[in-house]
């Protein structure tokens, strides 16, 4: 048995987990430069190596189980989420306009951001005892109940945003499970509805977000100010960039929220051209190991767990760098393993954790203890 479990662990990929503790690291640099300012004790800064420090210890965790125990326990892990997304629903503290977070002390955390691990894991057993080349309409509907269950709760504190991540899901299961044509007519309908009805039942400034994004100079010292700044620090920023610490953007506060939803901004204006092509580059290969990842993964649900953790990490990325260069409407999307925030880091580690798992045992019997 600990010569099998060496056999295993000789095949983790370290340019892939390499390739994330990097990003990491840039991570820790950007809110270090971010922050350092108006925050002379550096507590921010210390807080994030706390969250990375939890999260590849979660990370090992997933890392080093057998993915197919998660898979057995799914239900499990997936009855807690629901469980803590209906305390919240009950008791949630409000912040920020919504409820999303549990706060136990000076510490707080986000349900939903695990979810979305213990969701991905759901959908990736339902798929891995799902032998059929198309879904028909009852598996389907079982498909999309895995994902809509929480996407609801979520939507009722209400998070918006965080519920739109939830798509990546959605994606993979109409793609890569197999629909047909019909489904695929229906589906379209539901959205085209959930569309209209989600805009009308809408907070007001979620709907000033969108009207701002259709026209951005319609109010640039107000609704539109983060994104202009955005857009000022990042063509400030040139092809060399400003250097470590010298971003005036976000040193003298004109960029909001510069270490968690607008830190690629912070990249940008201190990191120029150069920097960014480098960090997108390093996530572009996480990407394309991923996908290898799910082609080489020895059974169906290993697959699409791969499929489903990368789906995240694609959709985190197009989303909040789009929405700082005013492409997409403003939300409270981080960017991965790079924004501050401890919920998110640790989800996304862990996303880590499991893909390199599928990775490491596609060769060999599955064990399950």
């Amino acid at each position: 048995m600990a010569r099998d479990n060496i056999r295993t662990f000789s095949k983790l990929d370290f340019n892939f987990l390499g390739t994330a503790i990097v990003i990491a690291a840039v991570g820790c640099l950007l809110i270090y430069s971010a922050t350092y300012f108006d925050d002379p004790g550096l507590g921010i800064f210390k807080k994030q190596l706390l969250w990375l420090t939890i999260g590849f210890v979660l990370m090992l965790v997933c890392l080093f189980i057998d993915y197919h125990v998660f898979f057995d326990v799914a239900p499990i892990l997936y009855g807690l989420g629901i469980i803590l997304l209906l305390y919240l629903m009950a008791f949630g503290r409000l912040t920020a306009n919504v409820r999303s977070w549990i706060h136990i002390g000076t510490f707080q955390f986000q349900p939903s951001e695990f979810m979305k691990i213990f969701t991905a894991i759901m959908l990736a057993k339902f798929f891995d005892n799902h032998e059929r080349a198309y879904m028909d309409f009852k598996s389907f509907f079982r498909a999309m109940l895995i994902i809509g269950i929480p996407v609801g709760m979520i939507l009722l504190q209400p998070d918006f945003g965080t519920a739109a991540t939830f798509f990546p899901l959605v994606a993979v299961a109409m793609f890569f499970g197999g629909i047909r044509w019909r489904i695929w007519a229906a589906m379209v309908v539901v959205v085209a509805l959930l569309g209209l009805a989600g805009y009308s039942v809408m907070k007001p400034y979620q709907k000033d977000r969108i009207i701002t994004f259709l026209n951005p100079d319609r109010d640039p010292l107000g609704k539109g100010y983060q994104v202009t700044q955005a857009k000022i620090a990042i063509g400030s920023g040139g092809i060399h960039g400003k250097g470590f610490r010298q971003g005036t953007q976000a040193k003298l506060d004109f960029l909001p929220a510069h270490h968690t939803d607008f830190i690629f901004a912070t990249l940008g204006e201190e990191w120029g051209f150069i920097g960014v092509v480098i960090v997108l580059g390093l996530y572009l290969f996480l990407i394309f190991q991923a996908l290898t990842f799910a082609k080489k993964a020895r059974d169906r649900g290993g697959a699409f767990l791969a499929i489903c953790l990368i789906a995240f990490f694609i959709f985190h990325i197009f989303i909040n760098v789009a929405m700082q260069i005013g492409v997409l409407p403003t939300t409270g999307i981080p960017l991965p393993l790079i924004s501050y925030g401890g919920s998110s880091t640790m989800m996304f580690l862990m996303a880590i954790g499991l893909m390199l798992n599928v990775d490491m045992r596609r060769f060999g019997a599955t064990s399950t203890a």
